[in-house]
């Protein structure tokens, strides 16, 4: 039996990397998708292999593209997070100027905030929803010279446990999934990276990682659907959830 039959899932930051393995993931177990990324080709991908996906091209930190994403679904039984930037411009605090400062906190947190905004009245109406955020470890323990990024994903952390504490008792559950040295850079600073910078950054996970290796995103989205499934995660809730190999153990 598919978990998510019947299921409408809004994924935020759908076209590529760890949305995109997400998004995949809810459609072989069955779930209706609404997906929303400004990336209109990798939409377009999605679309093309399940014909019941819905897109939207858009900025999710405009209201009108998360309200227009809800409207679209009807229902949203589930939301999934997963925009994110984390441009090499923005380092340490006297490095980072002040418009990539507002951009990283723009697309990170407050495209989060945004649609956690629209869906939570429908879900509050019928007193069920499962809502999860892509945080990071650099949201746990603040990485160096990602002064903006690890704050915008300590926000992320937050912004899912002041939703979990304020609507438990309306039978809504919100999560943070935090992974570390993932297989692919975030899709803003790939093609800044030369193969050969690819190539190290690999090299520096397996040495910073006790597991030797970064995370899949085929495992991260396991871990995803695992979380926003009632029936083995229903009693987790509030949570920043883990997944770096250890390396936050050093």
């Amino acid at each position: 039996m598919m978990r998510f039959e019947g299921k409408t899932v809004l994924i935020v930051g759908a076209a590529s990397g760890l949305g995109a393995a997400i998004a995949e993931a809810f459609h072989r177990d069955g779930a209706r998708l609404v997906l929303v990324d400004r990336d209109a080709q990798g939409l377009a991908r999605h679309a093309e292999r399940d014909p019941r996906c819905a897109t939207l091209c858009g900025d999710a930190a405009d209201p009108e593209t998360v309200d227009e994403a809800v409207r679209v679904a009807g229902t949203v039984d589930v939301l999934v997070h997963t925009a994110g930037i984390d441009p090499l411009s923005a380092t340490d605090v006297p490095g980072t100027s002040l418009l990539d400062w507002q951009t990283v906190l723009s697309v990170n947190l407050t495209s989060a905030f945004l649609a956690a905004r629209a869906v939570l009245p429908g879900m509050i109406g019928r007193r069920r929803g499962t809502l999860l955020f892509t945080g990071s470890v650099a949201g746990v323990r603040p990485t160096p010279r990602e002064a903006a990024y690890s704050v915008s994903k300590a926000g992320v952390i937050q912004l899912a446990r002041a939703i979990a504490l304020d609507h438990a008792r309306e039978g809504i559950r919100a999560n943070a999934l935090c992974p570390g040295f993932l297989e692919s850079v975030m899709a803003d600073r790939r093609g800044m990276l030369s193969e050969r910078e690819l190539e190290d950054r690999s090299r520096t996970a397996a040495a910073l990682v006790p597991l030797g290796r970064e995370g899949r995103y085929d495992e991260m989205a396991a871990l995803a659907l695992t979380l926003c499934d009632d029936a083995v995660s229903g009693y987790i809730t509030g949570q920043a959830i883990v997944a770096d190999g250890g390396m936050l153990l050093g």
